[in-house]
């Protein structure tokens, strides 16, 4: 898309702040709002037992329903946000500080790259240590 008809990465920094103030007061209804669609999460680097993508707003919602049920707290704090000035990305800097149902602590330091079609997120792509997300996926009801 042009500049002219696709917002740059800029335009998206409310978007992607209230994307982690959603998540972190477990709010997966309203942040559900901020998906296309036809978006896809993108795990480069999954840990044994998680996908490396997630594709469609319907099973993105429900697989983060799922998981955030798991959590007693969390909180993804940003601690540096990008706007790309030459297309519609922005790339995120940020920590997760989390307690499981049990009590297991879990933290992570992440990377992300969102990109949106119509004002809305339609790719998140997410790097992490997955070896310290393992006590995420472990705890994790077995279907």
């Amino acid at each position: 898309m042009s500049q002219s008809t696709q917002q740059l990465g800029v335009g998206h920094v409310a978007t992607v702040r209230e994307f982690f103030r959603l998540l972190s007061v477990k709010d997966v209804t309203g942040w559900g709002t901020l998906w296309h669609a036809d978006a896809v999460i993108t795990v480069p680097y999954p840990p044994e037992g998680f996908a490396s993508a997630i594709r469609g707003k319907e099973d993105i919602v429900n697989g983060f329903h799922h998981l955030m049920g798991n959590f007693e707290t969390f909180n993804a704090q940003i601690t540096g946000i990008y706007p790309a000035a030459d297309s519609d990305a922005v790339c995120v800097e940020y920590r997760n500080v989390a307690t499981l149902i049990g009590g297991t602590e879990y933290t992570n330091d992440n990377i992300a790259v969102f990109r949106f079609t119509d004002g809305l997120i339609s790719e998140y792509h997410d790097y992490f240590d997955p070896r310290r997300f393992q006590v995420v996926v472990d705890a994790l009801p077995k279907a």
